[in-house]
């Protein structure tokens, strides 16, 4: 499976951008600063996304895992070896 590591585990690079990737045939490492949103995309390895509007629906999105920047510098160094595509979709606070 390819490799996609993405910038910013919020509403964008997941509900969006990841959901893409990971249809698009990559196993995507999301990296963000959100302790307890890394940890849980890592206990679950998957997460899903509620649409709503006219047609509300689920979608259930697998193959994907998450990296703390803050903590794990090392891991996150050694994805970017295998990594067949980088994008990013973060805030102007954590851009800096």
């Amino acid at each position: 499976m390819k490799q996609a590591i993405h910038f910013g585990g919020g509403n964008i690079g997941r509900g969006f951008i990841g959901e893409l990737l990971v249809r698009s045939g990559y196993e995507v490492t999301f990296v963000d600063v959100a302790e307890s949103l890394v940890d849980e995309i890592n206990k679950r390895r998957s997460y899903d996304i509620e649409v709503v509007g006219n047609d509300p629906k689920t979608i259930h999105v697998e193959h994907v895992k998450a990296i703390n920047s803050n903590t794990n510098l090392e891991d996150l160094l050694d994805a970017f070896v295998t990594a067949d595509i980088v994008t990013t979709a973060i805030g102007p606070n954590i851009l800096k």
